[in-house]
This record gives structure tokens, sequence and C-alpha cells, in this order.
């Protein structure tokens, strides 16, 4: 949460997260919905599995390098 401005002074303050009034946000079909939730869920379970073996690798690595250590 970012603030864009000083002290309150008793005004509330627009944030950065914060949509502008009045919007709503677009609505999808149902099976759309459903689409866009299933790659979400695809694309975290591929990052979760390329972010494990990235620091596999790295910690590998690092324990080759502590037992060639001379």
């Amino acid at each position: 949460m970012v603030y864009l401005g000083g002290p309150g002074r008793g005004v509330r303050r627009p944030r950065l997260h914060d949509a502008p009034p009045g919007y709503r946000p677009p609505r999808l079909p149902p099976k759309q919905q459903r689409r866009q939730l299933r790659q979400d869920y695809i694309l975290l379970r591929v990052a979760t599995v390329c972010a494990v073996g990235l620091v596999a690798a790295l910690v590998v690595i690092f324990l080759i390098m502590i037992a060639t250590h001379v």
C-alpha cells in the first residue's frame, strides 16, 4: 500500500490499490471464469515447480562448492 500524499487532515486520500469511484470490474460468463481460474492454477503450478527446481539446483551447487573447497 502506497500513500500518494502527506498526512490526511481528515480527508481520505486515495491509495494506489483503490479503484476509481464508480468502477465496476467486467463480468465474465461462468464458463470464461472457470477457464481463467484453470489457466491461473496451471500457471501457478508451473511457476512453483520451476521455483522448486531452481532452489534445489542452487542448493546442490552450494553443497558441491562446499565439498570441493580446499
